[in-house]
């Protein structure tokens, strides 16, 4: 009884259940390991698993990124929505939406200057079971449900989208899109930039060093946007970086196939030069040569005929010879 919801409606859980972290691990190894995996195969495994977790992570980001989102309705409060938040979570905020505008309709229980408050249902529910609804834009907008469903999910709620969209609201209000649903929340880490002294670099480029150097570059371009004199001079440095690099991964290649060529000096041009020529009469290309002998094994061996009358080698029973005796001396006798 201490599980209730009503006790968790002020607390974000991101829409996890108390069973969703088992499950989640369950689908984590589902495919790669099972019960009667050994120890030594589940290290090999695991690696497996994440990294095929990895992968799907990064086709989503290409996917978020290389994408628009395709709006239910010309609302400037779903364009906002699909401009920030992932995809994923922007279907999850679609189906709220397309509820709201569809099935939703709404009593008013009071109205004032301050506050408005009204009872947001389904026409085919029961009105017990509609929420309460409250509406508020003295310093900003402000909307509340008896559902929870933000503060625990983290995502509007039908109820208060109806509310929304009902009292004219424009825009989808900042303090309502939680950082950690939208695009840039993958590389950005506040605004301080993370310096290489923070990095661990010793064993080479990390991944962690590969994500601070990401998130640098995402705070520079949001700092940066509102000049194009800075935009122009990142620009620049890039390019230049990127002909740097070029020149790099030329001259690491032209040392490889140097490195290969002087092997091969050593090893190839030593040995005499051989020209191959066509045969000089007609021959045959397919097939083995018919005069060709091996070693055959005990399976292609022919099999020796066995009599299954007389149990005899050599004959089948249609020759049997005793066969055909005895049924002679069969015939004389009747």
């Amino acid at each position: 009884m201490h599980w209730v919801n009503a006790y968790f409606k002020d607390i974000f859980l991101a829409g996890m259940t108390t069973t969703g972290r088992s499950e989640s691990i369950n689908s984590f190894f589902d495919g790669f390991v099972n019960s009667s995996t050994m120890l030594n195969e589940f290290v090999v495994q695991y690696d497996k698993a994440v990294a095929s977790r990895r992968a799907a992570e990064e086709d989503e980001d290409f996917k978020t990124i290389n994408s628009r989102p395709v709006l239910s309705s010309v609302h400037p409060i779903e364009a906002k929505a699909g401009e920030c938040y992932t995809r994923k979570i922007f279907d999850i905020f679609k189906k709220e939406w397309i509820e709201a505008n569809n099935n939703l309709t709404h009593e008013t229980l009071s109205k004032s200057i301050e506050e408005s408050k009204y009872q947001v249902g389904r026409l085919d529910v029961d009105k017990t079971y509609w929420r309460i609804g409250t509406f508020s834009s003295l310093n900003q907008v402000n909307v509340t449900c008896s559902c929870a469903k933000y503060e625990t999910h983290g995502i509007l709620c039908k109820h208060r989208l109806y509310v929304m969209k009902k009292t004219h609201v424009q825009t989808l209000p900042d303090h309502y899109i939680l950082h950690r649903w939208t695009l840039n929340a993958r590389y950005k880490v506040g605004s301080v930039s993370i310096g290489l002294s923070d990095m661990n670099t010793e064993n080479g480029v990390s991944t962690f060093t590969l994500w601070c150097v990401h998130s640098n570059f995402n705070k520079l371009i949001e700092q940066a946007r509102d000049s194009p004199l800075e935009i122009q001079k990142l620009n620049t440095l890039l390019t230049s970086l990127l002909e740097d690099q070029a020149v790099r991964k030329k001259s690491i290649s032209f040392e490889n196939t140097s490195q290969g060529s002087c092997m091969g000096i050593s090893q190839v041009d030593i040995m005499p030069q051989l020209s191959v020529r066509d045969p000089l009469g007609p021959t045959t290309t397919k097939g083995r040569p018919k005069v060709a002998s091996r070693i055959k094994s005990p399976l292609e061996a022919p099999k020796k005929r066995t009599c299954s009358y007389c149990q005899g080698l050599g004959h089948y029973a249609s020759s049997c010879s005793k066969r055909k005796a005895d049924k002679s001396m069969h015939e004389k006798e009747k």
